[in-house]
């Protein structure tokens, strides 16, 4: 399962970020992204809970963006820590930005479940790495506005994956696919 981080600041104005303290950071959510996490921790805790999120499973392994001096976000541990902290997992963050290739390679080694709550830009290139049989389905780019979705990659009984898009349904204002 691939997420991208929740809410972010906007770059002029409100809404700020803030830290899981409240305190102002440019590098953290916004309220509506910590508001999503603790969303996200529930969906992915009470996994599947309806036939609208069967295709949700409990995540046994959580990677995240390791925030760098390059890319200064905070934004991927962040939203991850809610279900990190309730699923009582640690947060993988030992990869930072451009090393979707090392980050897929772990992913594809470990048969359990994981979470991917990852920069948007290179979700797919993670995800590029996998044998997917409706490849053409797969989106070049993750929606740029979109902080509402979940692409889950299925593994079938021939080692392969198919790939789906969920819509999170969390907040108001979350859109169906």
């Amino acid at each position: 399962m691939f997420i991208r981080h929740g809410e972010k600041p906007s770059n002029q104005g409100l809404p700020h970020g803030v830290d899981e303290h409240g305190r102002k950071n440019p590098h953290s959510l916004s309220v509506r992204g910590w508001t999503r996490a603790g969303g996200l921790a529930a969906l992915f805790s009470h996994a599947p809970a309806s036939p609208s999120t069967a295709q949700i499973v409990n995540p046994q392994r959580i990677y995240a963006t390791q925030a760098s001096d390059e890319a200064k976000s905070q934004r991927e541990v962040d939203t991850a820590k809610p279900t990190a902290d309730l699923l009582k997992l640690k947060i993988n963050d030992s990869h930072a930005h451009g090393h979707p290739h090392k980050v897929a390679e772990e992913l594809l080694a470990e048969p359990t479940n994981p979470l991917v709550v990852w920069h948007h830009g290179e979700i797919p290139a993670i995800v590029a790495h996998f044998s997917i049989e409706n490849i053409d389905d797969v989106p070049a780019s993750w929606p740029e506005n979109r902080f509402d979705i979940v692409w889950i990659l299925t593994r079938g009984s021939n080692g392969n994956y198919t790939f789906s898009v969920m819509p999170q349904m969390l907040l108001v204002d979350d859109q169906p696919v």
